[in-house]
């Protein structure tokens, strides 16, 4: 969307075109006005002309306002006509935004005025630019990019962006890491508390996958394990993905685990020569090169690929567990340094950045596949009970060591889940997927 004399619709569909490869039709508003468009051929017919554009293919019209969602608001029962929405727009109310549950980036066009929201973990990207032609945004940055955009920055988790004739305002609505500092810690016994989070995770798995074809991104460790479980618990037989080499650890490990959970996962095996030519694309969709996220991404672009191949509509991921329970090895360091009060600070540090470091990423890649991802450990209320337990039931000190990601080992404890599965230890899955030393060898060649 464009303001000031700029032609917003040649802005918009110069922005279109960067991304069709991930949408076949859509809907424009242009100045009030409901255009369909099907496929990229029609983008270059149009002879459209307006100030004022917005375009998604969930775009919908409410009285007199033009509404896009993307992502889920679970507590709305139907968000293309909801007055609390529109409220935000006619009452400038940014305070309703904290009652919202869900996982959103959201825009409302109303009176020649646009609000954007984003949701306050920022699980789904929101991006705006700025230059002496008005203001754009959009999800992905390659299409402000596309549009000649040079001052690009991510709208921040729980803010709310106003664009209307004096320009453009953000406001912070909603501050959960803020929130999560001042909450009261568990006192209950460890078996309590691991059964007070299970019962909030099983309500987050429920809401998220409601009406779904669902699968999970199953690599056999135990995030993805719980999720696994809490699904055919529910009598939900989930479909089970994992990518990597042939023999690597997280396709042996994946198999076994799933044998033992009773369960099938299916596998995207990868030879290095696959990699190699997929590897431009994976860069393209994550608009990062460094080694460490393309060889995250890649693994992850096989496995939702498969997921979409299969017409499956969601994906659970376990993406958040190592950041709001302690499952990553460095924390042993910072405990033995520090102590468990810099521990926990370290934690909410951590979080509060995820949606930087991992999830615009991760996200750009389930866009490119047409699959939802589902963040059942980022769930708001999930989150909110994951701070409240003790930091030393997360990193548990043992006589034979440190117990990583302690609390969620009693959460599988209490799935009955085998000990096999409950003691697995954390691997990342640049390691455990096997395409770590690949990627960084061709990135080595594309650079020279």
């Amino acid at each position: 969307m464009v303001k000031k004399d700029a032609d917003a619709v040649d802005i918009t569909l110069r922005m279109l075109k960067a991304t069709s490869y991930r949408w076949s039709e859509l809907n424009l508003w242009v100045d009030g006005d409901l255009f369909h468009v099907k496929g990229i051929e029609e983008l270059d017919h149009l002879a459209l002309k307006g100030k004022t554009c917005l375009c998604s293919t969930t775009l919908s019209i409410f009285q007199d306002s033009a509404i896009v969602l993307d992502g889920e608001i679970y507590n709305l029962e139907d968000w293309r006509k909801n007055e609390e929405l529109l409220s935000l727009i006619k009452a400038r109310e940014p305070s309703k935004i904290k009652n919202l549950d869900g996982n959103y980036a959201f825009a409302i066009m109303h009176d020649n005025s646009a609000i954007l929201v984003r949701d306050p973990v920022g699980i789904r990207p929101l991006y705006i630019a700025s230059d002496d032609r008005g203001h754009a945004f959009a999800t992905e940055q390659k299409a402000l990019l596309a549009a000649s955009f040079r001052e690009i920055k991510s709208l921040k988790p729980g803010y709310l962006a106003i664009i209307d004739h004096s320009g453009l305002l953000e406001c912070e609505v909603y501050n959960l890491s803020e929130e999560l500092r001042t909450l009261q810690p568990f006192t209950e016994p460890s078996q309590e508390v691991a059964s007070i989070l299970l019962k909030t995770l099983r309500c987050a798995v429920v809401k998220m996958t409601k009406g779904k074809d669902v699968a999970v991104l199953f690599s056999g460790g135990l995030d993805s394990s719980i999720l696994a479980k809490i699904l055919d618990d529910l009598g939900t037989k989930p479909e089970l993905l994992c990518a990597g080499l042939p023999m690597s650890k997280d396709v042996l490990r994946a198999k076994r685990v799933a044998e033992l959970l009773g369960l099938y996962v299916n596998v995207r095996e990868l030879s290095e020569r696959e990699i190699e030519e997929t590897l431009p694309r994976v860069i393209q969709i994550i608009e990062r090169r460094s080694p460490l996220d393309v060889s995250i991404s890649t693994p992850l672009y096989f496995a939702l690929e498969a997921a979409r191949e299969r017409k499956l509509s969601r994906i659970l991921v376990g993406q958040g567990a190592d950041e709001i329970f302690a499952g990553y090895k460095r924390y042993e360091r910072i405990l033995e340094k520090d102590g468990y009060k810099l521990l926990r600070d370290e934690l909410l540090k951590d979080f509060s950045q995820l949606h930087e470091k991992n999830l615009e990423r991760d996200y750009n890649v389930c866009l490119a596949n047409s699959v939802e991802p589902a963040y059942p450990y980022l769930d708001t209320a999930v989150i909110k009970c994951a701070f409240r337990i003790p930091v030393e039931e997360k990193l548990k000190k043992e006589i034979t060591g440190y117990s990583r990601k302690h609390i969620l080992r009693l959460v599988a404890k209490l799935l009955g889940m085998p000990d096999e599965v409950v003691n697995v230890p954390k691997l990342a899955i640049q390691y455990g997927s096997g395409v770590w030393k690949i990627v960084r060898r061709i990135l080595n060649r594309m650079r020279h």
